[in-house]
C-alpha cells in the first residue's frame, strides 16, 4: 500500500544497526591489512572481486617461495649462485613488491577520502616504505648473488677462464719436458709410475665429485703468485664420505700427466706460472694443469678447481664471525708474533690466515695439516642458516676473492652432502709419502719428492675403483700413515724461533743412523722413512696400519741437534 511504504532516508527502527557503508569504512585500515597480504584490504572493503585479483598473484608467488624454501634456507641461498635463477628471483621479488604497492595504495582509489589527514599520510608512507625495503632485501641479495655468479666466472688470477679437458691417453712429450726428463730421475722407491706416464682413466664415475682447492699468495714484494695451498677435496655421493688430501707446496722431480718430468728444483707451486709462461708443453690451460696433475698424482680425476687469494680468505673468516677449531698442539711464531695455545680455539680472520702460514717453528706438513683443520671450521660456519642475513656481504666477497671453473648453477645439489658428509678423512702427504731429497743435490733448494708407490696405496684405500692405481701390481690399499711432526713449543714469552725446516727425512742415512739400521731411528709411532724399504721397513708395511680417517698428531719430543743438520738452508717462499 502507497501509504505503508518507507522513505529510503526515514531513519532506522529504534535498537536496529545502522546499514554498512563502504564509504564509511577507512582506507587506512584497508591499506594496513593489504600490507599484511594483497586483497585483504579490498575485502574489507567489501569489493571482492578487487579482492581476488589482488590476492591471487599474491598467493601463487607465496606458494612458489615456499616450494623454494622446502628444502632449507641454506638451500635456497646456494640456489642462487645460478645466475639463471638469481635473475628469476630478482624478477619474481620486483613484480610481488610492485603488486603489493599497487594494493595498499588501492583503497585510497576507491574510497577516495576527501582529505587525508597528516598521520594517516605519514602512517601510509610508512607502509608503502616497509613495504619497499622487504622486497628490496630479496631483489638485491638475488642481484648480489647474479653478479657475484657472474664475476666469479670471469674470474682470472691464472687462468680461470677455461674448462678442463680429459687427461690424454697418449702422452705428448714436448721437447723441453723431455730435455726435463733426464734432469732429475724419480727415486727407485716409485715402481709404480714410469717418468713417462700414460694415464689410463676409465670413464668418469658419476657418483663422485673431486674439486681441488688452492690458495693463492699474493705476497707483498712478490712479482708474482704462488699457490701455497693445493688441497684435494673428494666427496662419494653414494655415501657421503669426504677425503681431503693436500700435496705439500715444495713437491719436485714429479711427473708431468702428458709426459716428462719436472726438474729436481722446480716446485709444483709455481707450475700455474711455468705453464702461463709457456714452459713444459701442458696441453691444458695453466689452472686446468695444476688440477689434472694434482689429480694425476694423487690417482683421482679432478673434476673442477676452486681458487682463493689469501687476503680473501681472511675477510670471509672475518665476515662468517671467526671459525672454531682444536687445535692439537700450541704453535707459536715469533716471525710473526702469532701464538695460538693448543685446544678449542676461536680465531678472527688475521689470525686464522696466520695459523694456516705459519711454518717458521714447524714444517710445511703441519702447516697443510692445520689449513684442513681450519677449511672444515670454515664449511661447517657456511653451511648454517645463521649465515643467511650475511648473504649477500659473503656474495659480493666471494666475487672478489674466488675463481672456479665449477658450474655454480649445480651448487645446490651438493648442499646436502656439505651439511651432513657421513665421514671426513685428512691425509698430508708428508712422510711415507713423500722426502726431502738432500740439498746439496738441489743447489741448497729446499724441496720435497713423493714417494708413489706409497700414494698408490693411499689412493686405492680412499678411491676405491676410481683411482688411477687400482688394479696396478704392488699396489695394497692402505690407509693414511702420515705422521705430522709438531715440534714440541716453548711457551709464547719465552720462545725462540726453531729452524724453519722440522725433522729431515733424508734418502741418505747418516752414520749415525746406519749403524743402528735394526732399529727405529723415529719415534715408534712414526713410520720408517729411507729410499729402498729395508726388510724391517717392509714388515713395517704389512703391519697393523695407523688409523686411517686423519693424519696422526703425536706429541714429538723437542728436536735434538741431529735433526737439524748443519749448513742446511732455510726455505724461501719464493724459491721454485
Amino acid at each position: 500500500m502507497p501509504g505503508a511504504e518507507v522513505s529510503p532516508t526515514a531513519p532506522p527502527a529504534e535498537g536496529a544497526s545502522p546499514p554498512a557503508s563502504r564509504a564509511a569504512k577507512s582506507p587506512l585500515i584497508a591499506a594496513t591489512l593489504s600490507f599484511v597480504f594483497p586483497g585483504a584490504g579490498q575485502l574489507y572493503l567489501g569489493r571482492r572481486i578487487s579482492a581476488v585479483v589482488f590476492a591471487v598473484p599474491a598467493l601463487l608467488v607465496v606458494l612458489w617461495a615456499l616450494l623454494q624454501l622446502s628444502q632449507g634456507l641454506v638451500y635456497f641461498a646456494v640456489s642462487m649462485l645460478d645466475d639463471g635463477y638469481a635473475l628469476t628471483v630478482m624478477v619474481v621479488a620486483a613484480a610481488f613488491t610492485a603488486w603489493r604497492v599497487v594494493s595498499i595504495a588501492h583503497p585510497f582509489v576507491v574510497v577516495r577520502p576527501r582529505r587525508v589527514g597528516l598521520r594517516a599520510g605519514a602512517f601510509l608512507a610508512l607502509l608503502l616504505i616497509a613495504t619497499l625495503g622487504m622486497g628490496d632485501v630479496v631483489f638485491s641479495n638475488a642481484f648480489d648473488a647474479y653478479s657475484a655468479a657472474q664475476q666469479i666466472a670471469s674470474n682470472d688470477f691464472a687462468d680461470a677462464t677455461a674448462s678442463p679437458t680429459p687427461f690424454l691417453s697418449t702422452p705428448s712429450p714436448s721437447p723441453s719436458a723431455a730435455a726435463d726428463e733426464s734432469a732429475s730421475p724419480l727415486p727407485s722407491e716409485s715402481p709404480v709410475i714410469s717418468p713417462s706416464p700414460s694415464p689410463t682413466w676409465g670413464p668418469p664415475d658419476p657418483n663422485r665429485l673431486t674439486v681441488l682447492l688452492t690458495g693463492v699468495d699474493f705476497m707483498q714484494g712478490r712479482g708474482h703468485a704462488l699457490n701455497d695451498t693445493i688441497m684435494l677435496v673428494s666427496v662419494d655421493l653414494r655415501t657421503r664420505a669426504v677425503a681431503m688430501v693436500s700435496v705439500p707446496r715444495d713437491t719436485s722431480a714429479f711427473p708431468f700427466y702428458w709426459g716428462g718430468q719436472a726438474p729436481a728444483t722446480f716446485k709444483i707451486n709455481a707450475l700455474v706460472n711455468a705453464i702461463a709462461a709457456g714452459r713444459f708443453g701442458s696441453p691444458d690451460s695453466p689452472m686446468v694443469t695444476l688440477a689434472n696433475e694434482i689429480g694425476f698424482l694423487v690417482g683421482v680425476k679432478v673434476n673442477y678447481y676452486a681458487e682463493i687469494d689469501i687476503d680473501g680468505f681472511s675477510q670471509l673468516i672475518d665476515l662468517v664471525g671467526g671459525v672454531d677449531i682444536y687445535n692439537p698442539t700450541l704453535l707459536n711464531d715469533p716471525s710473526t708474533g702469532t701464538c695460538i695455545p693448543a685446544g678449542p680455539v676461536h680465531m678472527d680472520g688475521p689470525t686464522a690466515t696466520k695459523y694456516v702460514r705459519s711454518r717458521e717453528s714447524t714444517n710445511d706438513y703441519a702447516r697443510a695439516s692445520r689449513q684442513q683443520l681450519v677449511m672444515v671450521a670454515l664449511e661447517k660456519k657456511l653451511a648454517t642458516p645463521a649465515m643467511l642475513p650475511k648473504l649477500g656481504s659473503l656474495l659480493a666477497l666471494a666475487g672478489k676473492s674466488i675463481a672456479t671453473n665449477f658450474p655454480l648453477n649445480t651448487a645446490r645439489n651438493y648442499v646436502s652432502v656439505a651439511q651432513h658428509p657421513s665421514s671426513i678423512s685428512q691425509c698430508v702427504l708428508g712422510p711415507p709419502y713423500d722426502y726431502h731429497p738432500d740439498s746439496s743435490l738441489t743447489g741448497g733448494t729446499w724441496t720435497s719428492r713423493l714417494t708413489l708407490s706409497q700414494v698408490a696405496n693411499l689412493s686405492v684405500y680412499l678411491f676405491g675403483t676410481d683411482s688411477r692405481y687400482d688394479g696396478q701390481a704392488g699396489v695394497v690399499p692402505a690407509p693414511c700413515k702420515a705422521v705430522v711432526s709438531r715440534p714440541r713449543a716453548a711457551p709464547c714469552e719465552t720462545a725462540s724461533p726453531l729452524p724453519s725446516e722440522s725433522p729431515v727425512f733424508s734418502p741418505s742415512p747418516s752414520p749415525s743412523a746406519a749403524a743402528d739400521e735394526t732399529a727405529s731411528p723415529l719415534p715408534s709411532e712414526s713410520p720408517v722413512i729411507s729410499p729402498s724399504p729395508s726388510p724391517s721397513a717392509a714388515a713395517d708395511e704389512s703391519a697393523s696400519p695407523l688409523p686411517s680417517e686423519s693424519p696422526v698428531f703425536s706429541p714429538s719430543p723437542s728436536p735434538s741437534a741431529e735433526d737439524y743438520p748443519a749448513g742446511r738452508q732455510t726455505p724461501s717462499v719464493d724459491s721454485a
